[in-house]
């Protein structure tokens, strides 16, 4: 019997090329993949109105790992039928607020799934130019806190967004002061430099969601192919036999991982080559 196989890409820095487009060869390869019964996943820290919003069609994927590992649904699916799902309790949810108000923090708190695409957001108390960004992205969908007004409820995640000079040391901060939480940090979608530090419940990771679907499938886990480019691959990249990230990934994640070419030259296809044939 022929082993079953999984092959699972990032998007944004890795599958998305710079200028938001994808590669016809990249894509071509996923098809080749899909023909020869490989299981394509595409893991993103993207919500699926995110997805949907910024990709024009459907891409050549079997199932959706988003938001970072917080839901796992078959792709594309115009539900979505969420098969695996995550969240922050309201108790989980007002001690991560007060760690991040006390640290001074711009952040926004998700909404649950399946609504985690909308947000109450503290901020900016400075010039934060992403953050505002993501602000008008998401104009019909996000709500200011108000002065003392917010009262901490159910939710999905945190993300910070701090200056790429104070990053590392604002996202070591949250991981010792929220040991019971996962803390990822991550390169803004938006400006490509801002730092985006996201709190989620302490099971969650684009490896864990991995794992779960790969045991779902009856895939075993030394079957599993990925290639990312940033740091909220790294859950995933250190848990799989063969990892790969892209030549436009930091320079520790790729003294650590086998390089490709970059999102721009079809890393995406080469990963794939040498994890499955040409």
């Amino acid at each position: 019997m022929k082993k079953k196989q999984m092959f699972i890409s990032d998007l944004d820095g890795t599958l998305f090329r710079s200028d938001r487009t994808f590669s016809k060869k990249d894509l071509d390869t996923l098809e080749r993949l899909g023909r020869l019964g490989v299981t394509r996943v595409l893991a993103t820290g993207r919500s699926v109105f995110s997805l949907k919003r910024s990709v024009p069609g459907p891409l050549p994927f079997d199932y959706l790992i988003f938001s970072t590992g917080l839901g796992v649904t078959p792709y594309p699916d115009t539900l979505p039928r969420i098969m695996k799902a995550e969240g922050l309790d309201s108790g989980q949810t007002a001690r991560i607020f007060d760690v991040f108000k006390d640290m001074s923090l711009d952040f926004m708190i998700h909404d649950p799934l399946p609504d985690n695409h909308g947000f109450a957001y503290h901020g900016p108390s400075n010039s934060n130019p992403d953050f505002m960004t993501r602000i008008d992205f998401y104009a019909n969908h996000c709500r200011p806190m108000g002065n003392g007004s917010y009262q901490p409820g159910p939710s999905s995640q945190f993300i910070a967004m701090v200056p790429e000079t104070s990053g590392h040391g604002v996202y070591l901060e949250l991981k010792d002061r929220l040991p019971a939480c996962t803390v990822i940090r991550t390169t803004s979608p938006f400006d490509g430099k801002t730092v985006w530090i996201e709190v989620f419940p302490k099971n969650v990771s684009k490896a864990s969601a991995a794992f779960w679907l790969a045991d779902h499938l009856g895939i075993d886990r030394q079957n599993i192919a990925a290639v990312g480019n940033d740091y909220n691959d790294e859950s995933l990249l250190c848990a799989v036999d063969q990892a790969y990230v892209v030549e436009n990934a930091p320079e520790d994640l790729k003294q650590r991982f086998t390089v490709v070419s970059s999102n721009d030259c079809h890393g995406v296809s080469q990963a794939a080559e040498k994890a499955f044939g040409p």
